[in-house]
C-alpha cells in the first residue's frame, strides 16, 4: 500500500504583471509564494464551496485513472494567508481548492508533485465552478505548479533580472467586486487595459532581454495604467499605501504596483538588486514593511510522515 502524506499543501500566489488585460488575452506573469494553504483528509461534512467543487472533479479525474475516491474531506487550513488580521489577497480560495484536489490524490495513493497535470485539470474545473464564472485561471495555476507561471506566452527560460519583494497594505479588496465595475465599465475602460496588455508584454520583452531597466519600465507603465483604470471605473486602485509604495520603490531604484486587482491588498515591489531592500525599507512609512514572503519554487506537494 502506497504511503499516506501527514498533509498536502499548495501556494498562494501573487500577479506580476498583466492583470486585468489578461482577461482580454495579454500575456501575465503569476508567481507563487511561500505561504501555503495545508490539506488534510479528516471524516466530516464539506463546509466550502470551494471543497465540495474539489471533490467532485477530483472523483472526475481520478476515475478516469481507474481510482477510487479515498474516504475522508479535505480540511483545508489557510491561516497563513492572513496578515495583520486581514487577507492578504494572495489567493486563498485557489490554494484551498488546489490543495483539497491534492490531498484527495494523495488519500488515492497518488503523489501530488508527480500528478500536477491532473490536479491543475481538476482544481481549475472546481475553483471556476464554485465562483460561478472562470477567471484568468493564474492563481490555480501557480498553487498547482508553483515558480513563476506566464499566462498567453511561454515565460522566459531565465531568471527575471529583478529581485522582487511583497508588501501587504492595510485595506482588503474584493476582487470579484472591482472586476466587475470594470467590466461595466466597458469601452470607457478600453485604452486602459490596452496599456496594460502593453505594458506586460514589454515586460516580457525585457525578462527575455535581461534587460532590469526596460523591466522597471514596464512595471512603472503598468501602475500608470491602474490610475488611468481607475479614473474610468469609479473605484480607488491605487490607494494611498500602494502610492507611498509605489513612492518608496522609486527612492530605492526600482518599481512598484498593485499585485491584482489592486483597491488595497497586496503590492509587488521589483528591486534592480538584493542590495536595494535597505533603501527600500528606510524609504517605507512606518506603518508599512516587506513581508517576509518569497517566490516558491514548490507548487502543489505532500508533507510526508516520518
Amino acid at each position: 500500500m502506497s504511503p499516506v502524506p501527514a498533509a498536502v499543501r499548495a501556494p498562494g500566489k501573487a500577479l506580476l504583471i498583466g492583470e486585468y488585460a489578461v482577461l482580454d488575452g495579454a500575456p501575465a506573469a503569476v508567481a507563487a509564494v511561500d505561504r501555503y494553504a495545508t490539506a488534510m483528509l479528516r471524516p466530516a461534512e464539506p463546509s466550502s464551496p470551494y471543497v465540495r467543487a474539489a471533490i467532485e472533479e477530483a472523483r472526475a479525474e481520478l476515475r478516469q485513472l481507474g481510482v477510487a475516491l479515498p474516504e475522508g474531506v479535505p480540511m483545508v487550513d489557510t491561516s497563513a494567508f492572513l496578515g495583520g488580521g486581514h487577507k492578504l489577497g494572495i489567493g486563498s480560495s485557489a490554494a484551498t481548492t488546489v490543495a483539497a484536489v491534492g490531498a484527495l490524490f494523495a488519500g488515492a495513493g497518488l503523489d501530488p508533485a508527480m500528478w500536477r497535470e491532473a490536479i491543475h485539470r481538476a482544481a481549475a474545473a472546481a475553483h471556476a465552478a464554485a465562483q460561478g464564472e472562470r477567471g484568468s485561471g493564474a492563481d490555480v495555476l501557480a498553487a498547482t505548479m508553483g515558480g513563476i507561471q506566464a499566462l498567453h506566452r511561454p515565460a522566459p527560460p531565465v531568471a527575471l533580472p529583478v529581485s522582487v519583494r511583497f508588501i501587504a497594505t492595510p485595506q482588503s479588496a474584493s476582487t470579484a467586486t472591482l472586476l466587475r465595475r470594470v467590466r461595466e465599465a466597458g469601452a470607457l475602460a478600453r485604452p486602459a487595459l490596452q496599456e496594460m496588455g502593453s505594458a506586460a508584454e514589454e515586460f516580457f520583452g525585457a525578462w527575455a532581454a535581461q534587460d532590469r531597466q526596460g523591466l522597471l519600465r514596464a512595471v512603472e507603465r503598468a501602475f500608470e495604467a491602474y490610475l488611468s483604470l481607475e479614473r474610468v471605473v469609479g473605484s480607488s486602485l491605487v490607494t494611498p499605501a500602494h502610492a507611498a509604495i509605489h513612492a518608496a520603490a522609486r527612492r530605492a531604484g526600482g518599481a512598484a504596483k498593485p499585485s491584482g486587482a489592486g483597491g488595497g491588498d497586496l503590492a509587488v515591489v521589483f528591486l534592480p538588486n538584493a542590495d536595494s531592500e535597505e533603501a527600500l525599507r528606510v524609504a517605507l512609512p512606518p506603518m508599512l514593511s516587506v513581508l517576509p514572503m518569497q517566490v516558491s519554487a514548490e507548487g502543489v506537494h505532500a508533507l510526508w510522515r516520518s
